[in-house]
């Protein structure tokens, strides 16, 4: 049997009618909330960015908790495709790790750093990320820069906290790959150029950025997770996987990969 590769684009994967009335729910959640603008998303955001900030991320948080979202992670085409290249015969998938992204042009403390997703979720050996923009996403705008490696591996990480823009902790933290592989991954990364309801299908050791966009468009993106519900691993550990602050698990199963590790 062919092992899956580690990464794969899948062109036009999700229903674009689906894709696009999630763009439009966020529109108008944007305009129940304030914004006063002309119909284009970006217009939408930075007029509530500029009267109220905190209103934006009622916005961004509510996102998840709307029907269409829950219609998009959970389409039998993209959970058709995360059975075949994690092999499940069930898929483990919990809500928690499936994500809305909003990444805004020009605020370089948001920048995600080189990291593998398997220290964010510990579902299981072999879990995929789908990774799926509402808008465009590539050079023009920063989009997801990813590294196909030869191999599935894991790397050693650095638990930093979450900082604003002023440098104050946000109190949450983030598990980066040791700064010393970040030039291997410079070399070898590329980035994909993708359309509304393409699919980036990604194992969970493949090193992969995202976060920081240099603009001038923002970039708007759903984050999936899929693992196999019946890994012994998973089984093992009584299904227990990342926590939304903080990665007591991954150390208490990988001591030897944290590298240094930052405390609130």
């Amino acid at each position: 049997m062919t092992t899956p590769p580690l990464v794969q684009e899948l062109k036009g994967l999700l229903p674009a009618p689906l894709v696009a009335e999630a763009l439009e729910t966020f529109k108008d959640m944007l305009r129940a909330r304030g914004a006063d603008a002309e119909d284009d998303v970006d217009a939408l955001v930075d007029a509530l960015r500029t009267s109220d900030r905190a209103a934006l991320g009622e916005v961004y948080d509510a996102m998840r908790e709307t029907d269409v979202f829950r219609r998009i992670v959970t389409c039998e085409p993209l959970r058709q495709a995360a059975q075949a290249m994690t092999g499940a015969a069930r898929l483990h998938s919990p809500f928690q790790h499936a994500v809305f992204r909003m990444d805004l042009a020009g605020e370089p403390w948001r920048g995600f750093d080189w990291h593998q997703d398997y220290p964010y979720n510990m579902l299981c050996d072999r879990s995929v990320t789908a990774w799926t923009p509402l808008t465009p996403s590539g050079a023009a705008n920063g989009g997801v820069d990813v590294v196909e490696t030869a191999e599935a591996r894991l790397y050693p990480v650095e638990v930093r906290l979450k900082r604003d823009a002023a440098g104050r902790s946000l109190g949450t933290r983030d598990a980066f790959i040791a700064r010393d592989f970040h030039p291997e991954f410079e070399a070898q990364s590329r980035k994909p150029e993708l359309q509304p309801g393409d699919v980036l299908m990604f194992h969970n050791t493949a090193p992969h950025r995202s976060g920081y966009n240099p603009g001038p468009r923002h970039r708007y993106s759903i984050q999936v997770r899929f693992g196999d519900l019946l890994a012994p691993e998973v089984i093992a550990r009584g299904w227990r996987n990342r926590r939304a602050d903080g990665f007591e698990a991954f150390a208490a199963l990988r001591p030897d990969l944290i590298a240094s590790e930052e405390r609130p």
